[in-house]
């Protein structure tokens, strides 16, 4: 008898303690990259079914689990009629989402407040739910950074990025790194393009470096080739860590976003990386490479969800404190090192999986 009721309270402790993790599974995104992180982490303390977000409304659960949708307005807003059908069969439902810019729609609004609780990746987007009118429980737990970030730096294993490296030691140049896969507008191009034309005049030796796929860039503005190094292709991770190794300056100049990850991996490896002086960015970026902001403009128009505005940086007050970091490059570069330390240690994925399992403990 006590074997039975043994083995029924461990079956039980199991059951309590298994969540479904619904996220895009057959098409990579970027909702995808960091699902799988959390996933990882989550699995230190719970068992995780992993759900595929295009079949999960058909399913319909006699369990009552626990169940994480990430991102949840995407998922649950496309048919909501039958998510709600559903959501009556669930225990628990934590939503993973983001805030593109300083404001939701009603719609995402309503669809927040199904949840029990709502995670995000900063303190910006935090507020942006809270002025919008989510009413439910919100935690803030941000992206982290892999191991390759804490390694050493190394001579670059790719032909063209040890080129890069041998140019930028003969001609003494100074690089600024820009990644662009998508949404040219929203990650702020044509800023970064406009303050390069400029900056250029003022200082030849700036190069920028522009990391992203022919297709994204053609779509978005034509960088002036006699200024920009463009590479295409695939890089492991380690290789985009090399990548920031080669940089001096990231210019992040987005004007919305809930988390902006390319900001907090170059500030890792000790690149000087400016900003909006408000974003989710300022969750890891120093007072001292905030930039000014000229406006607050729609960040994605059209958008059924992300309603909001976000800021646009002064590229004039952005070339003069450009001008003023170059003149000065070894004192700026040596600042950065120095917060390189302090988000390395706060942003570790071990850390942040800590966050997370405290969270989704409460609900389970």
């Amino acid at each position: 008898m006590r074997g039975r009721l043994n083995s029924r309270m461990t079956w039980k402790y199991k059951r309590e303690k298994t969540l479904w993790y619904v996220y895009p599974v057959h098409h990579t995104v970027s909702f995808t990259l960091v699902a799988r992180k959390y996933i990882e982490q989550l699995r230190k303390a719970f068992t995780v079914q992993e759900v595929g977000e295009k079949g999960f409304l058909n399913i319909f659960p006699a369990t009552y689990p626990t169940v994480l949708i990430h991102p949840l307005i995407y998922i649950a807003g496309g048919n909501f009629e039958k998510y709600m059908f559903v959501r009556s069969r669930f225990n628990k439902v934590l939503g993973f989402e983001v805030a593109d810019s300083d404001r939701i729609s009603d719609s995402a609004v309503n669809i927040c407040n199904t949840a029990d609780a709502i995670i995000l990746p900063s303190n910006f987007a935090k507020e942006s739910y809270i002025n919008s009118g989510v009413n439910v429980p919100i935690y803030v737990v941000p992206h982290g950074l892999g191991d390759e970030y804490y390694r050493s730096p190394r001579e670059p294993k790719r032909e063209e990025l040890r080129l890069i490296k041998r140019i930028k030691e003969e001609k003494n140049y100074v690089y600024l790194l820009f990644f662009l896969w998508h949404s040219g507008h929203r990650k702020g191009a044509d800023l970064v393009y406009h303050t390069i034309n400029k900056l250029s005049k003022e200082r030849p030796n700036v190069v920028l470096i522009l990391k992203g796929s022919g297709l994204s860039i053609g779509a978005s503005l034509s960088f002036d080739q006699s200024k920009t190094v463009l590479i295409t292709g695939w890089l492991d991770n380690d290789d985009v860590v090399d990548l920031y190794d080669l940089a001096d300056i990231y210019p992040l100049f987005s004007r919305g976003g809930g988390f902006e990850l390319n900001g907090l991996e170059a500030l890792a490896r000790g690149v000087i990386t400016l900003a909006a002086e408000k974003g989710s960015w300022t969750d890891y970026l120093p007072k001292e490479f905030l930039l000014p902001i000229a406006r607050w403009v729609d960040v994605l128009p059209g958008n059924p969800y992300h309603v909001g505005k976000g800021p646009e940086i002064d590229v004039d007050k952005a070339v003069d404190r450009l001008v003023e970091i170059i003149d000065d490059l070894d004192e700026w570069k040596a600042k950065a090192r120095e917060y390189a330390e302090k988000v390395k240690e706060r942003f570790s994925w071990t850390k942040i999986g800590e966050q997370l399992i405290k969270v989704v403990e409460n609900y389970v």
